[in-house]
């Protein structure tokens, strides 16, 4: 991790903005892609301040706040830097960069500890087999509390699916390889995490999984800290 002066904060006119304008005489939008930013590092109570090619992302969401999440537009390209810092103390969180190619969605997912801070970017895609992507409701879970535990997601009263099951906390390599979005039946859903010991660490109630909808949900928080655990919930879009 690396720390910068915080005059190096600024912002500009910012380019991940959705752009609807287009140059004169064109009959063709601009090439985007799309990312959601979610932040589940607990470590940085000021929240994380993303920056793509060293450029700020739009003032709503710089900072990030710990447990939220917010969308941006990206121009297209073969290698798009993308860089988190702590908005604390200034450090240098994440340091990568990822082709965004025209039309496309990412996420990006930031969690860990300031000694381990962790990080993996996601392609967002409607499940292969949902048929028409807007009759069913999806769902994609990741581990992303400082735990030692294998914790399994409970939809409703329905039994754990089994991606959703004897989940340990997420690497990036784990994150990345559940990906993809599984069919759920649409509802609106008390979620509950439960450890390895089928003891319920954390609920969140009235979680409405409608048809159409694409579902990050996410455990973070920390053995360490009581009363720590939370279940996010992102809704987002999907290709």
């Amino acid at each position: 991790m690396k720390k910068r002066s915080v005059f190096y904060i600024a912002f500009f006119a910012c380019a991940t903005l959705a752009i609807s304008c287009l140059k004169d005489n064109d009959t063709e939008p601009m090439p985007l892609a799309g990312l959601t930013m979610i932040n589940a590092f607990i470590e940085a109570p000021q929240g994380v301040l993303y920056e793509i090619d060293r450029e700020p992302v739009p003032q709503q969401f710089y900072p990030l706040a710990y447990r939220s999440y917010g969308y941006i537009n990206l121009f297209v390209g073969n290698s798009r830097g993308l860089e988190i810092y702590d908005a604390g103390n200034q450090t240098r969180l994440v340091d990568t960069s990822f082709a965004a190619k025209d039309s496309m969605l990412y996420s990006s997912i930031i969690y860990g500890t300031a000694d381990n801070p962790l990080h993996f970017i996601t392609e967002d895609h409607a499940p292969e087999d949902a048929g028409d992507p807007s009759t069913v409701a999806g769902v994609r879970f990741f581990n992303l509390a400082n735990t030692t535990h294998r914790v399994s997601l409970r939809i409703g009263n329905n039994d754990p699916i089994p991606a959703f099951q004897d989940r340990p906390m997420d690497t990036p390599q784990s994150g990345k390889a559940h990906e993809d979005f599984v069919v759920v039946p649409s509802g609106t859903y008390e979620l509950a995490i439960e450890d390895e010991d089928g003891e319920i660490l954390v609920t969140r109630g009235d979680i409405a999984l409608e048809e159409g909808s694409y579902t990050s949900v996410f455990l973070t928080g920390a053995d360490s800290i009581d009363d720590s655990y939370y279940i996010g919930a992102t809704r987002q879009p999907v290709n």
